[in-house]
């Protein structure tokens, strides 16, 4: 049987190296794996310009040319997940298959996350040095970024960093899902936190060819925290091996 090569496109903050365990278990069922540090992100410093997804999925496709891999996998991790779609939906040709891991696809046009966004690009400065944000500025920004709009991302971003995150959070990319015709392997964590599992149900539906697993004790990183189960469904994917 055929191994496939498998390349990762991780989520934002995610690089090479958070995907270091999960490489290590999974090499063998493959002929290579490679984990892509996107820019901003790893080895790969940030870009000179503001970018969106086009501009990350034309990056990935720059990357994977490099690699000259046939019978390519490419599994991407949240706003990897976003790029990859991106990617897939420009260039079928390239992906044998395709595997979702609590994928950013959905950006809705207002959402309360954007709205305070909205707030703190007008107002961010002022709205911390009022008086009652001040005394406890370190607490209250974590609460509002964790608890309340729970994005860490934001908060550990700054700069061009910052900005690239404020452009792709708008770029919803739900209309290309039914163009998507190559097998595709949806995984979610019912827990998890960031991207509600309803999209993965939703995903499914959108997607011709698709197949939606759900890790009933699985959050965000599954790759982190379900890297075995992961592994069984992948294998089970790709090669039909029973989980």
């Amino acid at each position: 049987m055929q191994k496939y090569n498998l390349v990762i496109l991780p989520g934002w903050g995610g690089n090479h190296e958070t995907w270091r365990d999960f490489v290590k278990l999974i090499h063998e069922h493959f002929d290579n794996v490679k984990v892509i540090d996107l820019p901003c992100f790893g080895a790969s410093p940030c870009p000179p310009t503001v970018w969106g997804v086009e501009e990350y999925a034309e990056y990935a496709r720059a990357e994977i040319e490099k690699l000259h891999f046939e019978n390519l996998a490419l599994l991407g991790h949240s706003f990897g997940g976003q790029v990859a779609v991106k990617f897939v939906s420009k260039y079928p040709e390239i992906v044998k298959k395709l595997i979702l891991s609590g994928p950013a696809v959905f950006r809705p046009f207002f959402s309360f996350r954007r709205f305070f966004f909205g707030l703190l690009a007008k107002f961010g400065k002022k709205l911390f040095e009022l008086p009652f944000i001040e005394k406890g500025s370190m607490f209250v920004k974590k609460l509002l970024y964790n608890k309340i709009i729970g994005s860490r991302d934001y908060a550990d971003s700054a700069g061009m960093k910052r900005e690239i995150f404020k452009k792709i959070i708008r770029q919803d990319l739900q209309h290309l899902l039914p163009k998507i015709a190559a097998p595709t392997l949806i995984l979610w964590g019912k827990k998890d936190n960031f991207v509600p599992v309803k999209d993965g149900k939703k995903m499914v539906k959108m997607m011709p060819n698709s197949h939606l697993h759900i890790f009933k004790r699985g959050g965000h990183g599954l790759h982190i925290h379900n890297k075995d189960e992961m592994i069984l469904v992948i294998r089970h994917f790709l090669y039909d091996e029973q989980p």
